[in-house]
């Protein structure tokens, strides 16, 4: 990684910005699709809100993010990949007419709302473009980002959202997801510093985020 200059570290904390953004913004889809589905439980736990404090996970929203970004990318102005979570969104599937099916879409709805963000971002990127605007390559950064969250809501290793589907679908304890929970990151952090497995998910990264790319350069003209 290159030396933590001013620019170096002001580029990194508007990625980790965008990063948190985003985590919360799902956070609370997930939290308002449960609510409309039936379930008061997000709501009253203070997290049908966009304030980003009651989504913060230390771990998983500050801690890991940060390390993946100023320690673990090999170029910080190049994002390849990183790990981060929200805190789990409390949901009670028995408040739902179909628990199964609706608490799916519960856990689906932070998946909608990358794909929302990297909609957003192909628009507004495309409009910059043909402004001339610098600040394009931050919208790009938003769709990588969100392409990346993509890909660890199809992991399902403990605490990622895919492990969420095993633990409802009963293919997993709640006690072994807790367990396995405690030592997932650092199995994951360990897991992306192979280049197999890096090489793997940057291609992920590539095609989920290529029809934004795409749509944002057709915008652009």
């Amino acid at each position: 990684m290159d030396s933590l200059g001013l620019n170096t570290i002001s580029t990194g904390l508007i990625i980790y910005l965008l990063i948190a953004i985003s985590l919360c913004l799902r956070a609370y889809a997930q939290a308002w699709m449960a609510n409309r589905l039936g379930d008061p439980t997000p709501a009253m736990e203070g997290r049908l809100t966009l304030n980003p404090i009651p989504h913060v996970d230390l771990l998983g929203t500050v801690i890991l993010p940060l390390i993946s970004i100023f320690l673990i990318q090999p170029n910080i102005g190049k994002l390849s990949f990183f790990l981060a979570w929200a805190k789990p969104v409390p949901v009670n599937p028995q408040s739902f007419t179909h628990p199964q099916k609706h608490y799916l879409y519960c856990l689906l709805s932070e998946t909608g709302m990358s794909f929302v963000l990297m909609l957003i971002g192909a628009i507004v990127g495309g409009i910059m473009l043909r402004a001339n605007s610098e600040a394009v390559t931050l919208v790009g950064t938003l769709i990588g980002i969100n392409a990346i969250l993509v890909i660890l809501d199809l992991i399902p290793i403990p605490p990622l959202p895919g492990a969420l589907i095993l633990v409802q679908k009963g293919w997993m304890s709640e006690a072994t997801f807790q367990n396995l929970a405690r030592w997932g990151g650092l199995i994951l952090i360990i897991a992306i510093q192979l280049p197999p497995v890096r090489m793997v998910l940057g291609i992920l990264q590539a095609v989920i985020a290529a029809p934004f790319y795409i749509l944002l350069n057709l915008i652009a003209g």
